[in-house]
């Protein structure tokens, strides 16, 4: 009697990441791998550690909104597309989005839930728990608005320094529940929570990437 021969031509069954932590990685490595670039390319691109992307995409890491933005950026994509592949919103662009069934993905400092994803339109995303300490600034070519649910913000802009002076332009704009301020994502940005109350915002972000300029208006 002959044994089988195990069919080695077929391609294996790539496991389904379980927790948020395992599809954020996934999305990540597909991402880097679809544009031919390595763990070396994407450290040295995004200013992070070998060691810690190479736990990212084993789900064995969590990233802080700063280092996710930053891996974005060296991928050429949005935190916002990589949310949306990892913890896709539960309503898209329209309907109903339930916080029970919305998945959300906790972060070094807080956690995130991706509320709606419009391609080349807009993403609103919740950030809950905001931590209280500013990290390094953002900037991007989509425009961002911030509206605060509960709790109070601290939101710093930074503008490019004076070709004249060489002196730079710094905002603080303080923020209470139900108010709100937009500006061009082209403007460095940071945000941080004040006092022991927890922080709740809609960070809203819309526009092609490649929009530039604006007005700045708070309410």
């Amino acid at each position: 009697m002959s044994s089988a021969v195990p069919d080695r031509s077929r391609t294996p069954i790539t496991p389904v990441p379980e927790s948020a932590d395992e599809r954020l990685g996934q999305v990540i490595r597909t991402r880097r791998h679809a544009l031919g670039k390595t763990l070396v390319e994407v450290a040295a691109a995004s200013e992070l550690s070998h060691s810690f992307l190479s736990q990212l995409e084993r789900g064995r890491a969590r990233p802080s909104m700063r280092s996710l933005f930053l891996i974005a950026e060296a991928l050429g994509t949005t935190q916002q597309s990589l949310l949306a592949e990892a913890t896709p919103p539960s309503s898209p662009s329209t309907g109903l989005v339930d916080a029970a069934s919305s998945p959300v993905l906790t972060v070094q400092k807080g956690s995130a839930r991706l509320l709606s994803h419009v391609p080349d339109g807009a993403d609103v995303t919740e950030f809950i728990n905001v931590p209280d300490t500013f990290e390094g600034y953002f900037a991007h070519g989509r425009h961002e608005f911030v509206y605060v649910v509960s709790g109070h913000l601290e939101v710093e802009l930074r503008s490019p320094a004076d070709p004249a002076t060489g002196a730079e332009h710094v905002e603080l704009h303080s923020l209470n529940a139900r108010q709100s301020i937009g500006y061009p994502g082209t403007t460095q940005h940071r945000h941080r929570r004040v006092g022991t109350e927890d922080c709740v915002i809609l960070v809203v972000h819309s526009g092609p990437e490649n929009v530039a300029g604006g007005a700045l208006h708070t309410h």
